[in-house]
């Protein structure tokens, strides 16, 4: 988005059956950044279908063992977060993860 901000702190909840999520976040507070465009993410809960989080059984560990070898078949493409390492991640774990990830990037292209 092309704003300085979307919204004055990182996460603004939603409690209210006026809206279709439940919070907002704008990962730019994390780190402080300066650009003048921001990302934020739209949160929505929905009471079926997949869970949000993983599920640590033999069968969900076999099929992201599947998935992570197709990933690193990809060219130029990264995974990272809760999905990309199957399993749950606090906002500092998941930041982490990204300038982890950022970080042995840049080094293999130096």
């Amino acid at each position: 988005m092309n704003t300085k901000f979307f919204q004055p702190i990182s996460v603004v909840n939603h409690p209210s059956n006026e809206n279709d999520f439940t919070r907002i976040v704008e990962y730019k507070h994390f780190l402080n950044q300066t650009s003048p465009h921001t990302v934020y993410f739209i949160e929505r809960s929905k009471d079926g279908g997949e869970p949000y989080y993983p599920v640590p059984n033999k069968r969900n560990k076999d099929l992201f063992a599947k998935y992570k070898a197709m990933a690193e078949k990809e060219k130029d493409v990264h995974f990272v977060g809760r999905l990309a390492n199957y399993k749950y991640f606090n906002m500092d774990e998941a930041i982490y993860n990204a300038l982890e990830l950022f970080d042995k990037i840049a080094a293999d292209q130096q």
